[in-house]
């Protein structure tokens, strides 16, 4: 199995790579993942092509080999605190009134949202998203064509990123040997994997907590409402552990991933102290305080979420509260900290593996990997059945995404 049936979403984090291999059926049937540690990156910019080249590389070849295909390309996703967002709206009259409308108004109305904002020299448009249209006074029409029509408008959401990123994270995936067949903003392709329709449609907001960023996507009425991050993640945690326990941060890293709680309540008071890594002294300290120095980092971070939203405007709290997911989920307590911090339900967001074999599929650290394949999956059978050259409008979880790429991305 090799080109179009091969299917590989490459997640190029912080800490990390992750690649997962997926291939093309009725639905997309997950082969392999394989993760490499990576310090290339830092907050989600590429600090090191090399080292990053090699992490791509490695967590690639080992993907190859558990799943037995060659790998050519990738739909890779971008992270980071880079990452913005803006929403736009735009209104066609169509040339006669009263006729059915077509992809290519659809694609006008969806140029003149573009085309009505302005994005930096140094930013690059990696999408843009249909909220829904509006055909003549009826609104939050999902897909507008073939239905009769005087006037068509359409609510935009735009994400955009750093051009200097950008071609950063395209030059690593290409000098480890693959070709990018798509860029994916990170919460986008995560909501693919742990979001369900109703909770998209009632309103929910995706934390993708990762080494270095934690991406958000918001939701509501069944489309994106906002996209960005914020720089506190896990590599925070670990930070903080290091600096109150008088460690390195790999040792942290051990504690954290040994004995951390993100809630300090959950530790029972005859808990056994832990012995501190590495330390001649052979030093003890209480399991109480190593989750009383996670909790503490854990709340400013929903905090910093929930000011980022209000910032931006957007409704707080959504209905369907938060999900959680990403490698820095993991941490037990964390949902309880969030429904506390963010006074709303809240659960732990692991990917839906509907075929494969692989139980590794199934953990929060592999959601935007699992979700790059199953959006991959997605847009190339969109693309069988209907190609564009310059548009390409896709059944996402029930919302229409309208991908403007060949000629609003110069």
């Amino acid at each position: 199995m090799s080109g179009p049936e091969v299917l590989l979403g490459l997640d190029v984090g912080t800490t990390k790579v992750a690649a997962v291999v997926g291939g093309r059926g009725d639905t997309p049937k997950l082969l392999a993942a394989a993760t490499c540690p990576c310090r290339g990156l830092k907050r989600g910019q590429v600090v090191d092509v090399s080292e990053t080249t090699r992490a791509i590389r490695e967590a690639v070849s080992r993907a190859q080999r558990l799943s037995g295909v060659e790998l050519e390309s990738a739909w890779v996703g971008i992270t980071g605190q880079h990452i913005s967002c803006l929403n736009s709206r735009a209104e066609l009259q169509l040339t006669r009134a009263n006729r059915q409308v077509t992809w290519e108004d659809v694609e006008r109305v969806m140029g003149a949202a573009v085309a009505s904002v302005s994005i930096p020299p140094d930013r690059q448009m990696i999408h843009a998203i249909s909220r829904g249209f509006t055909v003549d006074d009826t609104p939050r029409v999902r897909n507008p064509v073939g239905l009769s029509a005087s006037r068509l408008a359409v609510e935009t959401h735009i994400v955009t990123a750093g051009r200097n990123l950008v071609a950063n994270v395209t030059r690593a995936v290409e000098q480890a040997g693959l070709g990018v067949a798509e860029l994916v903003a990170e919460p986008l392709a995560a909501a693919d994997a742990v979001l369900t329709e109703d909770e998209e449609q009632l309103g929910v907001l995706l934390i993708d907590i990762g080494g270095g960023t934690s991406d958000l996507g918001l939701f509501l009425e069944g489309s994106i409402a906002f996209t960005g991050a914020i720089p506190v993640a896990g590599a925070n945690v670990t930070h903080d552990l290091a600096v109150a326990l008088g460690i390195t941060h790999p040792e942290a890293e051990q504690v954290k991933l040994s004995c951390g709680r993100a809630r300090a309540e959950m530790v029972p008071e005859d808990a056994e102290d832990v012995k501190l890594p590495g330390d001649e002294e052979e030093r003890k300290v209480s399991q109480r305080f190593v989750a009383q120095v996670i909790e503490a980092r854990v709340r400013e971070m929903f905090r910093l979420v929930e000011h980022e939203l209000r910032r931006w405007g957007e409704a707080w709290t959504p209905a369907g509260g938060v999900v959680v997911t990403g490698g820095g989920s993991l941490l037990p307590g964390i949902t309880s900290v969030a429904r506390q911090t963010l006074a709303c339900r809240a659960r732990l967001g692991r990917p839906r593996v509907a075929a494969g074999p692989l139980e590794l599929l199934e953990s929060p650290a592999l959601a935007t990997g699992v979700g790059l394949v199953y959006y991959a999956h997605r847009e190339a059978e969109a693309r069988r059945v209907e190609p564009r050259p310059a548009i390409r409008v896709l059944p996402v979880l029930g919302r229409v995404v309208a991908w403007v790429r060949d000629l609003f991305s110069s």
